[in-house]
């Protein structure tokens, strides 16, 4: 009934373009209400979207603050671990700089003692009515000169060497320095370094009344 009216008065209306505008306000009144109802339902929408995103991040936040804080504690426990672990190596540190120092005192005094056996030992010794210097090779029946130049120069200097030394090595020396020295040999060098080693000179001297040229 109002439009009817409306339309009524805008056709005696002597204003026209004022007719005309009031016969286009109810159409213009009636876009704009659908318009915005629109809008407004499209802004519940998305803010109903808006509302149940924020709650799933709000779940994913308190997820992952659960997980920083066991983090946290995996973090602390691994920093503790790491502090008694480095206490153990300044620990094992100061057993090895002890154990160091122990060491050294020991090479001391076993270089000490090394250097009063070398003193006590004689510088010379007579045997079978000949003086020999202490680790004379050529007090061994059947080394001469030149085998003992040539053990010296293989690193047999001592009788205690030349005990220490086997017949297989020996015989090795003598081939490898030519026929000259191949003809010798070594059986009994050893056993008889030893003797003269350890002092034995009456045994020496039966074990050498025995050879003949080092021999058996």
């Amino acid at each position: 009934m109002l439009f009817s009216y409306i339309i009524l008065q805008c056709t005696f209306a002597e204003n026209l373009p004022t007719a005309l505008l009031l016969c286009l306000l109810p159409f213009l009144l009636g876009w704009l209400a659908a318009y915005a109802f629109y809008n407004v339902g499209s802004l519940k929408g998305q803010i109903s979207s808006l509302t149940t995103t924020n709650a799933e991040m709000g779940g994913k936040i308190n997820v992952l603050t659960g997980e920083a804080t066991e983090l946290r504690v995996i973090v602390s426990q691994r920093e503790a671990e790491i502090e008694r672990l480095n206490d153990q190596m300044r620990k094992l540190k100061n057993d090895v700089i002890m154990c160091e120092s122990e060491r050294n005192a020991l090479r001391e005094q076993l270089a000490a003692a090394s250097g009063k056996t070398a003193k006590a030992a004689p510088q010379s010794i007579t045997f079978a009515g000949t003086k020999w210097k202490w680790d004379d090779l050529k007090i061994v029946e059947g080394i001469g000169p030149k085998i003992a130049e040539l053990f010296h120069e293989n690193g047999i200097k001592t009788w205690q060497q030349l005990a220490d030394t086997s017949i297989d090595r020996l015989r090795e020396i003598l081939d490898a320095a030519g026929p000259n020295f191949q003809i010798h040999d070594p059986g009994t060098w050893p056993a008889q370094a030893r003797l003269a080693e350890q002092g034995k000179w009456e045994e020496l001297k039966q074990l050498q009344d025995d050879l003949k040229g080092g021999k058996v």
